[in-house]
């Protein structure tokens, strides 16, 4: 007896002591929690129920500079159905028909006239939906019947494609949302504008360039998150249900010189068989780009379906040697220099020899003593040498620097890349370095670059930087931003330019420019036919030629540079005033028109009226 009692005591002491221990070890824990932890604990409890949530902001449109829109951010959204919730909508509609029948099996009733409901609503909705998303009936018929919890019935619809399904208050749908980019002037100006990728990345053009402005700074807003893991409403404020205007990219370009530009290339291009072509105009006084056009190009509403070659602005980023077109610009920068005057006369032997090379004339012929407009009119080669021996090769080669041979144009562009001049030691020792650059060979630049020299030639000597953007606006058309270009730097002298102008005119009237001559108005050009580089290889491509023709609009004082360049014409008797020359011309027609360009010789017009058959 007394070792039973024994025993129970042992046991009750030693479920005391556990006792004990447990309530020691759950007060110790609760003083953990509550005191020493209490801090860190509260600082993690915060982070699981605080977040911080970016808003959704459209991408800013992008308008020409008459504010006609090349792309737009719309939203649009994508329709599914669920064919359970038709389901039960029929069975709702036949168990209230049944009710109201008596003396008959309900449940057969209802499951009759729920078949019929549930038929008459698939067709009502494949009707619906086919109006309002082009879609065919049947087919989204079809698609109601998959044995399928939800299904997808149409992707891309438009806000108004949405409010009328919306409207017609049709059971079981539910709309998906996102944005979509959608280019209004399509392939006309997608080299210049670019694309946006899956990812929402611009590719190319001033989406590229721009893509950090056109994005735009994302708003962000501390939400507290309630039970299900969702943002309080009562934690957001008030801005972040306000509408927001994503402003708009205004560019230089017109959307109706862009098309003449673009379409006048495309007729060239299949008419003279090139590999590829350029078209640009250019705005002298201020370095705006009005239009450029490159072929092949793209349509960047449907850039999947084109090669990726096609993205390339070959006009900004691919380099060429330019040939005579070229000429001007040296006989600005040799008068400018005063090495030469306007009457300066030099001697066309047809050939020049240089060690073991031969350079000689287009046509080989010997014009004996010309002035320097006769060698531009007749595109010579040995005058052009001529003139620029009398410059010290040193100080030729400084001076072509100055003018930004071997540099950048700065335009708002991705990809453009660097002119190609030879160092400056082997400038000055090979003489036939200078005799080659001289006539617009041995120097390489893009496209532009020499439409931008050209530019400065025809605004009186300023250097431009030729740029595609504006400004950044809101959309009242207020100025947000504007960028900013380099400070104007003089390059050639007053006198220098309008002398070249004046010889440009006779080029483009007595010369090799003749096909760019438009009665009533005097256009100063200069044709350009060279011999193509192997561009990062050496010498040139056998048989392979790239012509070319740069128009000034009006001649002595213009308001526009026409550039065009052809790359690997094929068809015969390939020149640059037999190929681009016309295209130039058909182009300054449009911009006569669009710049409200009076003639300048309205006499011609009248002649040209009576001549023409009633």
């Amino acid at each position: 007896m007394r070792s039973l009692r024994r025993q129970t005591t042992s046991r009750l002491w030693l479920v005391g002591v556990g006792v004990l221990a447990a309530a020691g070890g759950l007060g110790y824990r609760l003083y953990d929690l509550q005191v020493t932890q209490a801090s860190t604990l509260q600082e993690r409890a915060a982070l699981q129920r605080e977040r911080t949530v970016k808003s959704e902001r459209p991408r800013a449109g992008i308008v020409d500079r008459r504010g006609v829109a090349l792309a737009l951010d719309e939203p649009i959204f994508d329709l599914y159905a669920h064919p359970f919730l038709i389901d039960a909508e029929a069975k709702l509609l036949a168990a209230r028909q049944a009710s109201r029948q008596k003396g008959v099996d309900r449940g057969a009733l209802e499951a009759q006239l729920a078949a019929q409901h549930r038929q008459a609503l698939r067709s009502e909705l494949a009707l619906a939906l086919a109006q309002a998303t082009g879609r065919p009936a049947a087919e989204i018929a079809a698609r109601l019947t998959e044995n399928r919890r939800t299904v997808a019935l149409a992707r891309g619809l438009s806000e108004n494609a949405r409010e009328r399904i919306v409207q017609a208050k049709l059971p079981g749908l539910e709309f998906g949302s996102r944005r979509r980019r959608f280019y209004p002037d399509g392939a006309n100006s997608a080299a210049l504008v670019g694309f946006l990728n899956y990812d929402g990345q611009g590719q190319g053009g001033v989406e590229q360039f721009y893509h950090k402005r056109l994005t735009g700074a994302s708003a962000s807003y501390p939400v507290t998150l309630g039970s299900g893991g969702l943002p309080l409403a009562s934690t957001l404020p008030t801005e972040a249900f306000e509408g927001f205007e994503p402003g708009r990219l205004a560019l230089t370009i017109d959307a109706r010189v862009q098309r003449a530009a673009r379409l006048a290339l495309e007729r060239g291009v299949e008419a003279n068989r090139v590999t590829r072509g350029a078209a640009i105009v250019l705005e002298p006084q201020s370095g705006e780009i009005v239009a450029m056009a490159v072929s092949p190009s793209f349509d960047n509403n449907r850039y999947g379906e084109f090669p990726p070659a096609h993205f390339k602005n070959w006009a900004v980023s691919d380099l060429y040697e330019p040939g005579s077109t070229f000429k001007p610009v040296n006989v600005a920068l040799a008068l400018s220099a005063g090495a030469i005057r306007p009457d300066t006369v030099v001697n066309d032997s047809g050939s020049m020899s240089f060690g073991r090379y031969t350079l000689s004339n287009y046509d080989r012929r010997a014009r004996g003593a010309i002035s320097v407009t006769k060698v531009l009119m007749v595109s010579s080669n040995i005058g052009m040498i001529r003139l620029m021996q009398k410059m010290p090769p040193t100080a030729y080669y400084d001076k072509l620097r100055e003018i930004g041979i071997g540099g950048a144009g700065g335009v708002d562009l991705p990809g453009e890349t660097r002119g190609i001049i030879t160092n400056r030691t082997q400038f000055a020792k090979y003489p036939v370095q200078v005799a080659t650059v001289a006539f617009g060979q041995g120097v390489a630049l893009t496209p532009l670059q020499l439409a931008s020299l050209h530019g400065a030639i025809a605004n009186g000597g300023m250097a431009i930087q030729p740029h595609l953007v504006r400004a950044f606006e809101n959309d009242e058309g207020q100025v947000l931003w504007k960028p900013e270009h380099r400070p104007n730097k003089r390059i050639f002298t007053p006198e220098a330019t309008a002398a070249v102008r004046e010889m440009m005119m006779h080029v483009v009237e007595e010369g090799t420019g003749k096909p760019a001559r438009i009665p009533g108005y005097r256009i100063g050009g200069k044709t350009g036919t060279a011999q193509k580089a192997n561009i990062g290889g050496r010498g040139y491509l056998a048989g392979k030629k790239i012509t070319s023709f740069v128009g000034y609009l009006p001649a002595r004082n213009p308001r526009y540079v026409v550039l065009v360049v052809l790359d690997e014409p094929k068809s015969g008797n390939a020149f640059g005033s037999t190929t681009a020359a016309p295209i130039v011309r058909e182009i300054c027609q449009e911009l006569i028109s669009y710049g409200n360009l009076p003639p300048s010789h309205p006499q011609e017009l009248l002649a040209s009226a009576s001549t023409k058959k009633p």
